[in-house]
Parts: C-alpha cells; structure tokens; sequence
C-alpha cells in the first residue's frame, strides 16, 4: 500500500514539472516570435514553410505528368 502512495505521489510530482516546464517552453516561443501556440513548431523542431498557392500548383502539375508517365511505360 505505502509503494502505491509512493508511485502516485511521484506521478503528481512529475506532472507538476510538465506543467512548469510547458509553461516556460510557451513563454520561450513568445519571446523568438513564434507565438505560443504548439503549431508553430513541426515534429522536427523547424519552423513551419508555408508554399504559395502557384508553387503547389507547379508540384501538382509535375507529379500527375510522372505518374502519366509512369503508368504509360507499366501499358507496354
């Protein structure tokens, strides 16, 4: 019983921590000009890119170009 209070305050204790720490990431990511919101980061770490409307436009035009050709040589 005493080893199960111990584990459930050790849990409170870690949690506690999270808290503090997300608290001084947030006011970090203010402070670069980030924001705080948790979007403003990808998984990686790197900021986020942002592609223009006309750029996906290009990506898209290419890729159905390569799979037309790619399903044109599988025909032969």
């Amino acid at each position: 019983m005493q080893n199960t209070r111990l584990v459930q305050l050790a849990i409170k204790g870690l949690e506690a921590e999270r808290a503090r720490i997300d608290e001084e990431l947030q006011a970090l990511r203010k402070q670069a000009g980030r924001g705080g919101g948790s979007d403003a980061l990808t998984p990686s770490g790197r900021p986020r890119r942002k592609m223009s409307a006309a750029a996906k436009k290009k990506i898209s035009e290419a890729m159905k170009r390569r799979y037309a050709a790619l399903r044109a040589g599988s025909k032969k």
